[in-house]
Order: structure tokens, then C-alpha cells, then sequence
């Protein structure tokens, strides 16, 4: 799962979800990484869960919203 520690790790995905077509409405993919991304990184479960939605690589490498994809 992408793990953003402040706010200006998480930018990326800030800056990603201003280009997608959802940017002006409520996001569920946002809100469940902005909600749990704190507790669910020391959850084995959860973070593979969160992976699904917003990836990054095993070296900590920002993929992106796997959603936003979909989408385009």
C-alpha cells in the first residue's frame, strides 16, 4: 500500500486525484487511504487491501490510484 507519513508524502496522491474525473466529488479510494493508511500499515491484511487501490512498489516508489485508470 502506499504509505504517506505527512502530508507532503502524500502530495502524490493528492496531486494525481486533481487529474482524475472524480476530483470534485467524493472519492471512496481517497477516503479509505486517508482514513486508515496510519492504522493499516503495521496490519498485513489491511495494507495488501489498500494495495489494491493506491500501489506503490516494494521500494517505496509511488505506481498511483489503480482506480483512476478505470476511469480515463
Amino acid at each position: 500500500m502506499a504509505y504517506f507519513s505527512n502530508s507532503s508524502e502524500g502530495s502524490c496522491l493528492d496531486n494525481e486525484c486533481l487529474d482524475c474525473i472524480l476530483h470534485d466529488k467524493p472519492c471512496p479510494i481517497f477516503s479509505v487511504q486517508a482514513t486508515y493508511n496510519y492504522e493499516a500499515c503495521n496490519n498485513k491484511t489491511a495494507s495488501e487491501i489498500l494495495n489494491c487501490l493506491v500501489k506503490e512498489k516494494d521500494t517505496g516508489e509511488y505506481i498511483g490510484c489503480q482506480m483512476k485508470a478505470l476511469l480515463e
